[in-house]
């Protein structure tokens, strides 16, 4: 079965290139509670002490408001009216939670952002990607998530790539986030990689200061 939030949960717990793993995220869990999806993959399926694994096989749950998961109202009673029966709730001003299929792209979008910011360097040759896979082996891959992660390490996104598939601000800060968050920001390539990346994404340098502070590195552009 292949899960990308799964994947991406086991991508963030390594850590990537990021000395450190999960530890080193965990310090920074303001900055991980703005990349949403990302920040779930690791609570869902990495927690396992607090027995929040999900069962591989389990199909991923259905988010609140999709057909089917709130059962239909019981039928009005004989002889009542439209005005006997209790209001209605007035719609929620907010917007709707993602789809399990926005979700999922979602994922797999960030799981392509930070490969592609690991090899900002151009770095990842055989011996990195068994490195990188070899970080995986907690999650027990299945062949299908083997097979995208071992694509993506072979021909990372290119950079144009990763910022047209952004649709939105908040993805765009989350795509940001998770690519500081996968590597240690200590060559010139990759500093170069994410000022060309905020730059794409329309990041304003306020915002990109406080991921860079939110994720505890310090990268001056």
């Amino acid at each position: 079965m292949f899960n990308p939030e799964r994947l991406l949960g086991g991508l963030l717990q390594s850590g990537m290139r990021r000395k450190g793993g999960l530890g080193s995220l965990i310090s920074s869990g303001a900055a991980l509670g703005l990349v949403g999806v990302a920040w779930e993959a690791v609570e869902h399926y990495m927690n396992k002490s607090q027995g929040a694994a999900a069962p591989s096989g389990a199909p991923p749950m259905a988010p609140p408001g999709l057909p089917g998961t709130t059962p239909a109202p019981p039928p009005p009673p004989p002889g009542a009216t439209v005005a006997a029966l209790p209001p209605l709730p007035q719609a929620s001003q907010k917007a709707p939670p993602p789809t399990a299929v926005e979700r999922q792209s979602d994922a797999m979008l960030l799981i392509q952002a930070m490969i592609a910011a690991a090899n900002a360097d151009g770095t990842i040759d055989a011996q990195e990607r068994s490195k990188i896979l070899g970080k995986l082996k907690s999650i027990q891959l299945s062949e299908e998530e083997h097979q995208f992660i071992l694509h993506e390490l072979l021909e990372p996104k290119s950079l144009p790539a990763i910022i047209d598939a952004v649709t939105s601000p908040e993805l765009a800060r989350q795509v940001y986030l998770v690519s500081v968050l996968a590597i240690e920001v200590d060559t010139d390539e990759e500093i170069d990689y994410l000022q060309a990346l905020a730059q794409g994404l329309q990041l304003d340098p306020q915002t990109i200061q406080s991921l860079h502070q939110q994720a505890g590195v310090e990268v001056v552009f």
